[in-house]
């Protein structure tokens, strides 16, 4: 049972919305953290096939203020870190350097942060916190034409696919350790103990590129406001709301939550303050203040929980 899904990350919004605004090197980041989130998708497809008779929990982009973990399993049993890296290519595990490469085709090698490292300090943590369960630790490789190199012996590297086999494997080994009421207690525990972090971009917030941006033309056109609405003076589209509302949630983004109406006038192009109040009462933001003291409070809302076998 999933009682933590995975969401897309804060962080993949604020990319997108810092390259739309004007800062196109931020492309590679966006790129990598897609990747990632694609091969967790891929392995949390591995969790619908299972059919385990033993009763289990999972937590996905389980977060505490020093770690975050792709995934928790957790049953009556022991306690399994799944550490999920979506990598192309050979890879190499150098246990004396605790080093971690990668080779492709063309012989380039790069390097990578070790996971072994990451999952044993995640163990660590977790061993503390819970003495009486055993917690163990396996690095899925969810990019089905990775080739395993070298590795250390006896560690648990391996791929998507060989998954399922190797938690039956795990539930053949350990015995049950916690009653139905002990494991209820510990996935509540560990839902207490999760936090939503808050990322910031490292950007100059006078360089952000203001205007309400027109999605048919790729972000690369300022709307005008004309006759109470936006227009596109390229291809001619009328803003129906949408990307207003994408406007705002870029603000909301890269510069700040709140936002008053001399604010909103000058990021949306906007030259009437009356103009102004009718667009952001349409918005419908929460607000505090009155007259010119008043703040508008915008509330970005990231899209729902993903559903795996939406994602091939």
């Amino acid at each position: 049972m999933v009682i933590l899904p995975r969401e897309r990350p804060i962080k993949e919004y604020l990319l997108q919305a810092a390259i739309r605004r004007g800062f196109p090197e931020m492309k590679d980041e966006l790129v990598r953290i897609q990747q990632g989130l694609a091969g967790e998708q891929y392995v949390d497809r591995s969790w619908q096939d299972m059919q385990l008779d033993e009763e289990f929990y999972l937590l996905h982009d389980f977060s505490t203020d020093t770690h975050q973990i792709d995934t928790l399993f957790v049953c009556e049993k022991f306690i399994l870190i799944v550490e999920i890296k979506n990598i192309a290519g050979r890879i190499d595990f150098d246990e004396r350097c605790h080093q971690f490469t990668r080779t492709l085709e063309n012989g380039n090698v790069q390097g990578f942060r070790n996971p072994l490292d990451q999952v044993r300090r995640h163990q660590r943590f977790l061993r503390q916190l819970f003495p009486d369960l055993p917690v163990i630790y396996v690095i899925v490789l969810a990019h089905p034409k990775t080739i395993i190199g070298q590795i250390p012996q006896n560690e648990p590297i391996i791929h998507c696919s060989g998954l399922e086999f190797y938690i039956r494997k795990l539930l053949t080994m350990h015995k049950a350790r916690l009653s139905t009421e002990q494991l209820q207690r510990l996935q509540n525990e560990l839902l207490q103990m999760h936090t939503i972090s808050n990322p910031k971009l490292n950007i100059d917030k006078d360089k952000v590129r203001t205007g309400v941006l027109c999605k048919q033309c790729d972000y690369t056109t300022q709307m005008l406001f004309q006759y109470g609405r936006f227009i596109c003076p390229k291809c001619q589209i009328k803003d129906d709301g949408t990307m207003l509302q994408r406007a705002i949630e870029d603000y909301s983004l890269l510069i700040n939550e709140w936002i008053t109406n001399i604010q909103f006038r000058k990021f949306m192009r906007v030259n009437s303050i009356y103009a102004a109040n009718r667009l952001l009462k349409k918005l419908n933001l929460s607000h505090k203040g009155d007259k010119k003291g008043r703040k508008y409070f915008i509330s970005f809302k990231r899209n729902s929980q993903i559903n795996p076998r939406n994602h091939k």
